[in-house]
């Protein structure tokens, strides 16, 4: 047998071995990655198997898939038939109705009204009202800094880039809020919200940021081995759970609004100056 035949039987015998892999995503869920990508959930002659492997090798070659830049591109497009809009009523001498902007509290105002938003005793039922409170004004600031600027250069691609970053963070946040107002937020994650907010307030933002972080990866050592023995939970196993875990990874509505809320540290750092030593990245 020549050495091309055995290299061809080898790439056969690997290729029949992938197949028989099991997957170790159930079947629904694949289907669901596959359609946010973008592709087929099933080729045809394909069974779930080889179904499976096609989507670990998309997923190897493009790992953070396409989704949020989706969301982006549509916050782009609608911005652009804004703009259009009123291009076109301005050229027939049309008005340009636009929204009225709101007169918002000021931040040491904010600080009297969510006293105690950080204390870790704080009653559960009327932290959800502060939590939502807080974060409500401080999303509204930032939407209307970035309606100014638009208003200011309309036609300045990086005033429009951030006006879509703002319009995909007002999607992203909408869930947390939806939670907050129907006050089934997990507590862990309620009190962690409040906790950045009292940094956000005192404007130290390493603070904001390091609780953040907290939140969003965990701060748990991966579990190695076995964490159960017998009728016996092996020491420092609670460790693994509660407020360590990495809620980011919890499911995708959580990971969009934690996503929202580091944009909202970011701005509020730069509209709300302070000393540089409280600062992350300062004039960065």
């Amino acid at each position: 047998m020549s050495s091309e035949e055995g290299k061809r039987e080898d790439l056969d015998d690997d290729v029949a071995d992938m197949k028989d892999v099991k997957p170790l995503l159930e079947e629904a869920e694949v289907i669901k990655r596959l359609r946010e990508r973008g592709e087929p959930i099933r080729l045809f002659g394909e069974t779930p198997n080889e179904t499976y492997q096609r989507l670990r090798n998309l997923e190897m070659q493009e790992p953070t898939g396409s989704k949020s830049q989706t969301d982006f591109k549509s916050a782009m497009e609608k911005i652009d038939q804004e703009y259009l809009k009123a291009m076109m009523m301005e050229l027939h001498g049309d008005k340009v109705e636009r929204k009225a902007l709101k007169e918002l509290s000021s931040i040491d105002e904010m600080k009297e009204i969510c006293k105690g938003i950080a204390d870790p005793d704080a009653e559960k039922d009327k932290l959800f009202g502060t939590v939502r409170h807080f974060y409500r004004w401080l999303f509204d600031v930032y939407e209307q800094t970035g309606e100014k600027k638009y208003r200011e250069n309309e036609g300045d691609l990086a005033v429009k880039l951030e006006r879509a970053k703002i319009k995909q963070a007002e999607t992203y946040i909408r869930p947390l809020f939806r939670s907050l107002k129907k006050k089934t937020l997990d507590e862990t994650l309620l009190r962690s919200f409040g906790e950045i907010a009292g940094a956000l307030l005192e404007r130290d933002y390493i603070g904001a940021n390091d609780v953040y972080l907290r939140t969003a990866i965990g701060n748990a050592a991966w579990p190695i081995g076995v964490t159960m023995v017998g009728i016996h939970a092996r020491t420092g196993r609670e460790k693994l759970f509660a407020h360590n875990v990495a809620h980011v990874l919890n499911d995708e509505f959580q990971r969009k609004y934690l996503q929202a809320i580091k944009r909202l540290i970011t701005f509020a750092q730069r509209h709300f100056p302070t000393d540089p030593s409280k600062c992350v990245e300062f004039n960065a």
